[in-house]
């Protein structure tokens, strides 16, 4: 006998036979029990509520007098969300040192939490367990009359990831961008950075191998390591432990700043991508577009306006060589209009649009951005001027629901509204001496969004330019988790 179950055919049969057995008698006994073959456990991943979470809210190195403060949010989720398991603890707002008393807390659901505005800013981040995570956004917001951060610079606090893009840095002498790397892990972190410019892929062994410490900071200065390099694009790498990355941008106009602000960072590359929220009103509007492939790229914008979407002049059909970066003066286009972008390319691209305001005083950036998928959240700091919520349908017909509240989570505006295919529809918001929030949802068709802040036409002399614009993006309220699949190959070992 044992010579016979030596033979692995024997013992294959064999275990078939049971297998086969044990399955019958389940098909007998338990007629309701799951299929547990292989191929019938591989199937789409539950979404279970986000009990975790770690934002990190840069902030703009010293100079002049300025205030800078993080507003934060646990939003109040909509009602057929479930609850995350544990008890509701607070989520602290704190320095990076993990000796550092907190700076703020989140203590409630759809309360913005926030610090206390400070002339000598540090790197903050937003951490913590339990119910109140799922959904947790922030925004950091500088603002300063004069000096070289003159204006607003506001950006959402970032996760942290492994792979990052920004488009439109640049490493000229009329702009002083730094890539400010974050870590908030107890571990150190390594990034490597590609750079793609005007003439190509760049080789810079300066970028590579990059040392993020334990909770703390590293910082790329643009001017030294892509001297006189205009248009830049960044794909921030990392390849040990896990980073949050941001680009803070000085620009200046001779001896005169010109503005402050952070870029905001890019999708990753696709061969169809969206650049929402290009600001309406006067200035400049610069569309920056990337081509990190081998191959050169043929690309063709459509601009989604608020009438609808049309083929600019001179742009149906361009072409982007291999690991290069184009640029495309695009205010003449867009005609003060509320707008978005769609790039079309036969190679994978990615995008942002650099807008100042009409005196060029100040500036922000919006990158390309990915179709909403449920809903997202965005924390807007006190503002001057009417902000404005941008929604873009570039397919077919779609639509949004979307809800504005006050520091203390009442609502100040809802609406459900459809987006003409192809078109750009704008809200604006009156102007808000405290913090806000907004909540935008998808409910139908391709749309992308985001928020933009302008100047008044006729400032008062004694205000600060308010420049600024927020990506909307898809707030983290799931994620997925797969179940364990079986492994049938054990039982033949």
């Amino acid at each position: 006998m044992s010579r016979l179950l030596s033979d692995p055919r024997l013992r294959i049969g064999a275990v078939v036979v049971a297998m086969a057995a044990l399955a019958g008698l389940g098909v007998v006994t338990d007629p309701a029990s799951p299929d547990t073959r292989a191929q019938a456990a591989v199937t789409e991943p539950s979404r279970t509520v986000v009990n975790r979470t770690a934002l990190a809210c840069p902030v703009l190195a010293p100079g002049g007098k300025m205030a800078s403060v993080v507003n934060a949010v646990s939003p109040t989720l909509p009602d057929d969300t479930p609850s995350a398991s544990g008890t509701s603890q607070p989520l602290s707002i704190t320095p990076l040192p993990t000796t550092s008393a907190p700076a703020g807390s989140l203590l409630v659901r759809g309360k913005i939490g926030s610090t206390t505005p400070t002339q000598a800013p540090l790197p903050l981040s937003i951490q913590g367990a339990g119910p109140l995570a799922a959904g947790t956004v922030g925004t950091a917001t500088t603002t300063a009359k004069d000096g070289v951060n003159a204006g607003m610079a506001s950006v959402p606090c970032q996760m942290p990831g492994a792979d990052f893009w920004f488009v439109g840095a640049s490493g000229a002498s009329d702009r002083r961008d730094v890539l400010v790397l974050t870590n908030l892990d107890s571990i150190n972190a390594e990034v490597n950075v590609s750079v793609y410019a005007r003439t190509g892929a760049q080789d810079l062994p300066a970028t590579r191998g990059i040392v993020v410490p334990a909770r703390g900071t590293a910082e790329v200065f643009l001017k030294e390591v892509t001297p006189n390099l205009r248009d830049v694009a960044l794909h921030v790498v990392s390849t040990g432990g896990r980073v949050a990355a941001a680009v803070r941008s000085n620009a200046s106009n001779g001896t005169q700043p010109a503005g402050v602000d952070w870029l905001n960072p890019s999708a990753p590359p696709a061969t169809k991508v969206f650049v929402p929220a290009a600001a309406p009103g006067a200035g400049l509007r610069i569309l920056s577009v990337a081509n990190p492939s081998d191959l050169q790229a043929t690309v063709s914008l459509t601009v989604n306006g608020p009438n609808g979407s049309f083929k600019p002049a001179g742009l149906e059909t361009e072409l982007i060589e291999a690991g290069s970066v184009r640029t495309f003066v695009m205010d003449p286009t867009l005609h003060g209009d509320a707008s978005a972008v769609t790039i079309t390319s036969d190679q994978p691209v990615t995008a942002s649009m650099r807008m100042s305001d009409a005196k060029k005083t100040d500036f922000a950036s919006i990158g390309s951005a990915e179709a909403l998928t449920g809903p997202a959240y965005l924390v807007l700091p006190a503002h001057q001027q009417p902000a404005v919520l941008q929604v873009t349908a570039p397919g077919k017909t779609g639509s949004v629901k979307f809800e504005l509240r006050d520091a203390v989570g009442r609502v100040l505006s809802t609406r459900a509204l459809d987006v003409v295919g192809g078109a750009t529809t704008q809200i604006a918001f009156a102007s808000q001496p405290r913090a806000t929030y907004l909540m935008v949802q998808q409910t139908r068709g391709t749309v992308v969004a985001g928020v933009t802040l302008m100047p008044a036409a006729k400032p008062d002399s004694d205000s600060t330019a308010e420049v600024a614009a927020w990506p909307l993006n898809t707030s983290l309220v799931f994620r997925a988790q797969l179940g364990a699949q079986p492994d049938v190959s054990a039982a033949l070992r």
